[in-house]
């Protein structure tokens, strides 16, 4: 038994480099077939990609056609391109893209959308904004309970549509969604201008979490939507730092001169980063009420709070300029005087351009 004890570890070292070489000639292989496929992927793509271009620069929709019989068999190219293309342009451009989706993928579209695979599911919901009956676009409403990037892929699909009834399911996934991805739903719903105003009031009025406040109150302010001021305003007194920051910001979109005293107030705020954005609001507002609160902002520790009253300043015409000039020559406080300078060399500079 001692004898053949060497004979079989042998084997299993001959048996176990056999077995690494083989794993290292198939790690090879695979790589150099991805290699492959990607190349080929790559140059297919940039083919369909100029013939779709030289369709939608031809005058008559059978170029669209042609491209769609061309490439039918080649589907997930075609696909990839068509998303691609959705995001970049509209018009002429976008009835064509939707005669070649007609023609070669809407059926497999509509498979995929109900596909077990998410790689599918998510494809064909990015492409599905080239839908347009009512109960196709229902498949989308069913991808609202799906995975979070089946969602966001369904929602930012929804909101493309022009009916009100689509924005409105939009807000509803927007609602329904514990953890949403801020970032992303503030890009999608953003893209939407000011369509979303009436679903936005009605979600601020129900009082939503902090992070999907925020968002709400941004979303106002970015648009804007001056029309809700009075719900956007309600918020100044949030306990939570952020909702008054994105108050103060809105405000200073709105441009409403019934902001000004509460604006005012929100320049004495605890947060260095509200009293900044407040004063940023005074300053576009240009009441010269303001003129005592701006001087104040001046002489702040902070500097975003000093650059912003300086703005501010520099908006009131003559009269915030004698005021930088005084606050210029003042010795008590360098980083005033400094600020001060600084805004009138710029002032200066304006003038000579």
């Amino acid at each position: 038994m001692s004898s053949l004890l060497p004979i079989l570890v042998s084997h299993a070292l001959v048996f176990m480099l056999l077995f690494s070489i083989a794993l290292f000639g198939f790690i090879i292989a695979r790589r150099l077939v991805l290699k492959r496929q990607d190349a080929v992927f790559e140059s297919r793509y940039l083919q369909i990609e100029q013939d779709v271009l030289r369709a939608i620069s031809a005058a008559e929709d059978s170029a669209a056609v042609e491209v769609a019989e061309r490439y039918r068999s080649r589907r997930k190219i075609l696909t990839q391109v068509l998303i691609d293309f959705l995001d970049l342009i509209g018009g002429r451009g976008q009835a064509v893209l939707k005669v070649i989706f007609d023609c070669a993928l809407r059926e497999r579209c509509l498979k995929d959308l109900r596909s077990p695979f998410l790689a599918r599911r998510l494809q064909a919901t990015r492409l599905a904004g080239l839908l347009t009956s009512a109960p196709e676009k229902a498949l989308l409403v069913g991808l609202l309970q799906d995975k979070p990037i089946i969602r966001l892929a369904a929602v930012n699909t929804l909101v493309q549509f022009p009916d009100e009834g689509s924005l409105a399911l939009v807000f509803q996934a927007f609602e329904q969604e514990s953890c949403p991805n801020i970032h992303t739903y503030t890009n999608i719903l953003y893209g939407a201008g000011e369509r979303i105003e009436p679903y936005v009031q009605a979600c601020l009025k129900k009082g939503p979490p902090v992070e999907k406040l925020t968002l709400l109150i941004e979303l106002a302010g970015v648009v804007p939507l001056p029309a809700l001021y009075r719900e956007v305003a309600a918020c100044a007194d949030h306990p939570e730092k952020e909702v008054r920051i994105k108050v103060a910001k809105a405000l200073s979109k709105f441009l409403i001169p019934e902001s000004y005293e509460l604006l005012e107030k929100m320049s004495g705020d605890p947060e260095w980063e509200v009293q900044a954005q407040a004063l940023k609001g005074l300053g576009k507002l240009k009441n010269p009420a303001a003129l005592v609160i701006l001087t104040r902002g001046l002489f702040s520790p902070v500097w975003h709070v000093r650059y912003n009253a300086r703005e501010g300043l520099l908006n009131l015409g003559s009269l915030g300029i004698r005021r930088l000039e005084e606050i210029s020559r003042q010795k008590a406080d360098k980083f005033a005087s400094d600020m001060a300078s600084m805004a009138l060399e710029d002032f200066s500079y304006s003038r000579l351009g």
